[in-house]
């Protein structure tokens, strides 16, 4: 998961224990950024707006499952965002770097969820409050407009939704809408800064490679 152009790039490779940074503009050598000490995994899901905070997920050695972290910059030590009994994964920062959408089991099944963030570490912990559920039967892959106002992910049934986001002094959202339908095995990439466009990772084939799909002109089937 990559940062500004500017700041380094986070990546996991073929050792799941090991997340490695590199300048995006490929200067320099990479840098190990972090590990796990007992042989658990790790994978970095998103820098913060500032690029000063890198959300992680990593197993926990204590609750087992999928927790989400926080790493601040520096070579700060490491702080939970969510640490639960369920599995938490796929976080995303706002893009005003308040709240970050993110991925439970928590209901029995994958939803998406919000919560405030926090660079205030004095409690130990880098959320705050209570997670607001987003989406309804389901969802994965969240990812947030540019403008922080609409919340798109995933759902079930392989269709893009999106959901209207209000956050004001109290976060509050609106109904979730669906987009388009997303080929099967479909892998969520990207989507532009104003929403349009959409980069997706689609299969083509049992013997093939899945290449990056653009999704153009979605609009234009919702005006009919």
């Amino acid at each position: 998961m990559s940062g500004r152009a500017a700041e380094p790039g986070a990546f996991r490779g073929f050792d799941s224990s090991f997340v490695h940074q590199k300048l995006a503009s490929g200067e320099e050598r990479e840098q190990e950024l972090l590990r796990t000490d007992f042989g658990g995994f790790v994978a970095p899901t998103g820098w913060s707006p500032d690029g000063r905070f890198l959300l992680y997920a990593m197993s926990g050695a204590n609750t087992f499952g999928s927790d989400l972290w926080v790493l601040p910059p520096e070579g700060g030590k490491p702080v939970p965002f969510m640490r639960t009994e369920f599995n938490e994964d796929q976080g995303a920062f706002s893009p005003n770097g308040r709240w970050i959408a993110y991925v439970s089991d928590q209901s029995g099944a994958n939803e998406v969820y919000v919560r405030e963030f926090t660079s205030d570490f004095s409690s130990g912990a880098a959320g705050v409050g209570g997670s607001i559920p987003i989406s309804r039967g389901g969802g994965t892959a969240p990812r947030w407009r540019g403008d922080g106002r609409e919340l798109l992910y995933r759902a079930p049934d392989e269709k893009m939704m999106a959901v209207e986001v209000m956050a004001g002094p109290e976060f509050s959202i609106g109904m979730p809408t669906d987009l388009f339908l997303t080929p099967s095995g479909t892998i969520v990439g990207d989507v532009t800064a104003d929403g349009g466009r959409f980069l997706l990772a689609a299969p083509v084939g049992p013997s093939a490679s899945a290449p990056f799909t653009v999704v153009l002109n979605w609009t234009t089937g919702l005006k009919k």
